[in-house]
């Protein structure tokens, strides 16, 4: 990866449209579909090579850049998976960019901006990014429905009171099967936790990455720290991502504040 890394910048440098603006941006790349590598390519070059599922890059270096022609392709060949564009990658801020596949299956990308600001003393922050082939949920938090239908492409948040809060997931608009959990979710103070749904129902490869950003306490300061990823097909695999946004409907829990958008 890091020769491929190496590859990506030198020529990067040759296509972008534009020049870099001053460095201001945490940008990572993650790699979301499972049992496929694919390469990157800009502009007809293939820039990152054989990239696995659950690599994440961090591309801050190209903060105010376009790529252009971006694609990504099956490795080894000339099939495109996913036709980007012209993609101009932002030039402040905190995102991320995932590969993924959407509700039916199909592979994608999503841009998410992540939340940076300063989290209060003795909370945490949790992120939950549905980006999974899988039907819309409903999410139970202590037996009573906390969030109601959450599609693909969503995300929701909530600074909440380190601690824990049980979850379950059952289909939308029914109470039964729980079809995930129940689990105990944790809260970390001063630390952001993005939790990445991924994989396919269907498939059986459910699961969950994840990625942290620490030091948002009193005097913030953020770190990317990687992934986890969760590869076990059972059910309980992808409990963290769908329980998580249970927490964001709690009464009483600790939130401080909440938001469904779309990625």
């Amino acid at each position: 990866m890091k020769k491929a890394l190496a590859l990506a910048i030198a020529l990067f440098s040759l296509m972008l449209a534009q020049p870099a603006s001053a460095q201001d941006a945490t940008i990572m790349l993650a790699h979301g579909i499972p049992d496929t590598n694919v390469d990157v390519v800009v502009d007809g070059a293939v820039v990152l090579e054989n990239v696995a599922f659950s690599d994440m890059t961090d591309l801050s270096a190209f903060a105010g850049m376009t790529l252009v022609a971006l694609t990504v392709n099956l490795t080894g060949t000339d099939t495109v998976a996913i036709d980007i564009g012209d993609f101009a990658v932002p030039a402040s801020g905190n995102y991320t960019v995932i590969a993924h596949l959407d509700a039916d299956g199909g592979p994608t990308v999503s841009v998410f901006a992540n939340d940076t600001s300063e989290i209060a003393a003795g909370e945490g922050r949790l992120v939950v990014r549905h980006t999974a082939a899988a039907p819309n949920v409903d999410i139970l938090a202590n037996g009573a429905v906390a969030f109601a239908d959450v599609p693909n492409g969503a995300e929701g948040q909530a600074d909440l009171a380190a601690g824990t809060v049980t979850a379950e997931v059952v289909p939308a608009g029914a109470s039964e099967p729980v079809v995930i959990g129940p689990a105990d979710l944790p809260v970390t103070e001063g630390s952001s936790l993005i939790v990445y749904a991924v994989g396919s129902l269907e498939a059986g490869n459910l699961g969950v990455l994840t990625q942290s950003i620490d030091g948002l306490g009193a005097a913030p300061s953020a770190v990317n720290t990687g992934n986890s990823p969760v590869s076990d097909s059972g059910a309980n695999s992808a409990v963290i991502v769908f329980g998580a946004i249970a927490l964001l409907g709690l009464a009483g829990a600790g939130v401080r504040r909440t938001a469904l958008v779309q990625g």
